[in-house]
Order: C-alpha cells, then sequence, then structure tokens
C-alpha cells in the first residue's frame, strides 16, 4: 500500500500576511523650503529632510533634467491640504452601483 501525500506541495500552505499600510505621498505644509518636495519625499521614506535637499543641491551639478524633475515633482505631487480634502471626499462617495438588472420579459 502506497502512501501518497494528497498535497504534492511539500511546504504547508500559509496565508499571506496583510501589506503594510502605505504612508501618504503629499508635501507637506510645514517645513518647506522651496516647494516642499524635498519634505514629501524625505517623509515618505522615513529619511531626513536636509540630507535629502543637499543631495537635491548637489545633483543640480551634475548634467541631467534634475531641475525639470523637480519642477514635475512639484506639479506632481499634491499639496498636504488638497490631499487630505481629496481623502475626505473619497471616503463620502457613494460605494460603486452596477447597472440594474433588465426588466424580466413579459409573460405571455
Amino acid at each position: 500500500m502506497s502512501t501518497q501525500n494528497p498535497n504534492p506541495n511539500p511546504y504547508p500552505s500559509y496565508a499571506m500576511p496583510a501589506p503594510a499600510p502605505s504612508k501618504p505621498f503629499y508635501r507637506p505644509s510645514d517645513g518647506r523650503m522651496i516647494g516642499g518636495v524635498c519634505a514629501a519625499v524625505a517623509d515618505r521614506f522615513g529619511w531626513d529632510r536636509n540630507i535629502v535637499r543637499l543631495a537635491t543641491v548637489a545633483s543640480i551639478f551634475l548634467p541631467g533634467p534634475q531641475v525639470l524633475a523637480y519642477v514635475a515633482a512639484w506639479i506632481i505631487i499634491p499639496d498636504e491640504q488638497k490631499f487630505w480634502e481629496r481623502q475626505a471626499t473619497a471616503q463620502q462617495a457613494p460605494a460603486y452601483q452596477p447597472y440594474p438588472a433588465p426588466p424580466a420579459p413579459p409573460q405571455a
């Protein structure tokens, strides 16, 4: 008599852990120098704001589109007030309502 494992996977099955909630990404209203882009990046990744600012200033001396990237990030990354307003309106938005089912055909 052979004993076959009903589960061909030799590893036991485990439930995947829930993903960690992501930190919000916005340009903070306090602690800005110019547009808040460096502060936003530093806060998002848990880095020191001054180090990110120094790295940004140092990168200007290298060839490349750093200034354009900074301006684009300034435009793309939302302001703190706008971010929280959008979060509040997203929570108040009605749930998705699918189209109603078509009416039943008339019975003859």
